[in-house]
């Protein structure tokens, strides 16, 4: 059995909270470097998910099916909200 050991660069994205909400800055909204920063997995099947805000900090580890699961519960969600 050969063992390798591959190096690889992962992708991913990066935003500032205060950009997108407000909710995350807690009772001092000016605060910087609250952020969310989504990397994908070397092996292309998920997502690492870190958001550093008031609450702290907090990891979140997605398979692609888990991803896509959450993606279609929002879309109902937000399809059932705004027929009211």
């Amino acid at each position: 059995m050969k063992k390798e050991i591959k190096v690889t660069n992962r992708k991913s994205s990066f935003v500032e909270l205060k950009d997108y909400c407000v909710g995350s800055m807690g009772k001092d909204k000016e605060k910087e470097g609250h952020f969310l920063e989504v990397t994908e997995w070397s092996n292309g099947e998920g997502y690492d998910i870190y958001i550093h805000d008031s609450e702290g900090e907090r990891q979140i580890h997605l398979s692609y099916g888990q991803f896509d699961a959450i993606k279609k519960c929002v879309k109902v969600i937000d399809k059932t909200h705004h027929k009211k």
